[in-house]
């Protein structure tokens, strides 16, 4: 009797192992973040953040960094250009280079302002989704994706490059003089690195950071295709929903995938539960005490807390990000009234952007055999050159 050939792989086999890991990392996290919000974990963070620790020069770095650019805007009557100042502060502020030279710390930078310059520059000249637009956008992210084998900065650069690129192409574009912030973002982001590094060294990795990593060059390339096809699907999934700010659904793809299975598996799930904490928290801040005055206190005091959370917290870093990001655009917003319906569509980008993650995490690790991409992570931490 001749067998039968084995049956091929169902899309209930295809994301049966994915769904469960991620529901275990759900569960996982409600009762990490259970002692997390607990008096005693509050009080065990003041503890560290000591003078002369990585932890309080990371603070220092976001806190002036973004805090500089927000309040200069604020005041100024810019609020889209203390949106865009705390934006770009912020990213800057993630490009550092840890256990490196003061060149390679600025380098980093250098090379994500050279990305978005190039992003931003091409957007608007574009000036729209139509053709050749979809080509170079899809370019950029698949670049992104590969680049992070070599180190931070190219992805950094190449990541935060194809964000610019959307932005510019699809949004009304921020007045002239709102640069001038991004431009002071910069500035206060190279000077603040140099005095820090000239202070204390380079900087640290935070503790218990290790970064999964993959070994061949057709796995980076699988990785790579995986990170891009998704991210892009997600900006075009948002056009055609008529969604004003498309580009956020790609930007969770872009902040979550990871090369490595399960940690791309985490980060989902901790990006969509902080996120909507974060987005919960916002909406009550921002119909009771959103005031100009009040907002930059607001910011001021979220932008330190950020850093602290890296690495084992990144669903409260998720949560702090969401609510300052989401005030500053509440600043920016020229009808007060339109805030609640751009709280409902980030909850919508939420749960787009993270399903297509999970997509792109099945498209990039899943076997034949049924077994993801196994991680690859040496037992040591990595060398900040690849990271």
């Amino acid at each position: 009797m001749p067998l039968r050939p084995a049956p091929g792989p169902t899309r209930r086999r295809l994301f049966a192992r994915p769904l469960v890991r991620v529901l275990r990392v759900a569960r996982d996290l409600s009762q990490r973040a259970a002692r997390d919000l607990s008096w005693r974990s509050a009080r065990d963070l003041s503890r560290r953040a000591v003078p002369d620790t990585a932890g309080l020069r990371r603070s220092w770095l976001f806190l002036v960094t973004i805090g500089i650019p927000f309040a200069a805007g604020t005041l100024m009557d810019a609020p889209g250009g203390a949106l865009l100042g705390a934006l770009i502060g912020m990213m800057a502020c993630f490009a550092d280079e840890d256990e490196r030279g003061l060149g390679a710390r600025l380098l980093a930078l250098v090379q994500i302002g050279v990305g978005m310059a190039v992003g931003v520059a091409l957007g608007t000249a574009l000036h729209g989704y139509e053709y050749p637009f979809w080509p170079l956008f899809c370019v950029a992210l698949v670049a992104a994706g590969w680049l992070t084998r070599i180190g931070k900065g190219p992805h950094l650069g190449a990541r935060f490059g194809a964000i610019s690129l959307g932005l510019a192409a699809g949004m009304p574009a921020f007045a002239p003089g709102d640069y001038w912030f991004a431009g002071l973002a910069f500035v206060v982001a190279a000077a603040v690195r140099t005095v820090d590094h000239l202070r204390f060294g380079p900087m640290p990795i935070p503790p218990g950071l290790v970064v999964p990593r993959l070994e061949r060059h057709h796995e980076w390339l699988r990785y790579a295709l995986a990170y891009g096809a998704v991210a892009a699907l997600g900006l075009w999934i948002g056009v055609a929903l008529g969604m004003t700010r498309a580009i956020w659904i790609t930007v969770a793809p872009l902040v979550v995938m990871q090369p490595g299975a399960e940690a791309t598996y985490r980060r989902i799930v901790e990006f969509m539960f902080g996120t909507t904490v974060g987005v919960v928290v916002a909406w009550v801040v921002i119909h009771t005490i959103a005031t100009p005055l009040v907002s930059i206190v607001l910011i001021l005091a979220i932008a330190p807390l950020i850093p602290l959370q890296m690495p084992k917290r990144f669903w409260l870093q998720t949560a702090l990000i969401a609510v300052m990001l989401l005030i500053a655009f509440r600043l920016a917003l020229p009808d007060p009234r339109s805030v609640s319906s751009l709280i409902v569509e980030r909850l919508e980008d939420i749960l787009i952007g993270c399903g297509l993650a999970l997509v792109g995490a099945v498209l990039a690790f899943w076997r034949p055999g049924g077994a993801e991409q196994p991680e690859r992570t040496p037992p040591r931490q990595l060398p900040a050159r690849c990271r």
